[in-house]
């Protein structure tokens, strides 16, 4: 009974420290979160982490504790005189425990999680929502805002960017394709389509059209934040590394005037 008594506080004091460093790595992370759909993933992380380290600790402390508690001095094997494997209370309890566990982190935050998320993209929830078609090219991203008859967003130094106003919903349509060659649009490449800052990403793939629904809210810019930029995160050939473009996530009234700023210079190149 000493021994486990022993070891229960060592598995106690050990989870304390384990999870007061796990406050102090997610106080000082790097990882900045600034769309609604990424405060979810973050925050699921944060109640799995927190809730599994005791666990973790609990089998790195077994394990240590067994090698140690049940070592064969001299090579000489000895049977111990608390046997557990015929212990059917012993056997119900761990097997009911690690299947209460699974089920529950099954439905908190998985289902719960992705119950919202696909809830977001349900087509009488979003009305009114900012569309941006995303062209994917090898290898090039390319914005435009079909809503305010804008082909493609750029700055002042002619390369694709994308801005977005804070607090809107935002409905990304992803094409992958190559809209200045004339070929078969199945002969591209999957690319993907990842704001780092927003917490999640998705496929871009030929002959398909995809769907993605964002919120940003947080006022955030490349110039001073490098998770703030789309980012291809599926290899697609030798110019891959190079496939991104600036994000700036700026305010209603900054929003309106970028966008007739764009159709200016679209109306400048057509003239």
């Amino acid at each position: 009974m000493g021994e486990v008594v022993g070891f229960v506080v060592v598995w106690i004091i050990l989870s304390l420290l384990a999870e007061w460093g796990l406050s102090a790595v997610k106080a000082h992370t790097l990882y900045d979160v600034i769309a609604s759909q990424g405060f979810l993933a973050e925050r699921a992380f944060n109640f799995l982490a927190t809730w599994l380290t005791p666990v973790f600790v609990f089998v790195v402390v077994y394990l240590i504790y067994v090698l140690i508690r049940f070592h064969a001095p001299n090579g000489k094997p000895e049977r111990s005189r608390s046997q557990f494997i015929r212990n059917k209370g012993f056997v119900a309890f761990w097997v009911g425990f690690s299947f209460f566990v699974n089920i529950l982190f099954w439905l908190h935050p998985t289902s719960a999680d992705l119950e919202q998320m696909f809830a977001s993209d349900m087509p009488s929830r979003n009305h009114g929502d900012l569309i941006v078609d995303v062209t994917a090219r090898q290898w090039e991203w390319i914005f435009s805002y079909p809503q305010y008859k804008v082909t493609q967003a750029v700055n002042h130094l002619g390369e694709d960017e994308l801005e977005l106003p804070v607090g809107r919903k935002v409905e990304f349509v992803m094409r992958s394709y190559d809209p200045f060659h004339t070929y078969d649009v199945y002969a591209g490449v999957i690319h993907d389509f990842w704001i780092p800052a927003f917490g999640t990403k998705e496929d871009v793939i030929p002959g398909i059209t995809r769907y993605e629904y964002i919120r940003p809210t947080v006022l955030a810019s490349y110039k001073t934040n490098p998770m703030v930029r789309v980012q291809c995160a599926e290899v697609c050939g030798p110019g891959h590394p190079w496939m991104e473009a600036p994000v700036s996530i700026v305010t209603p009234s900054h929003f309106s005037k970028w966008i007739k700023h764009q159709q200016t210079l679209e109306a400048h190149a057509g003239g």
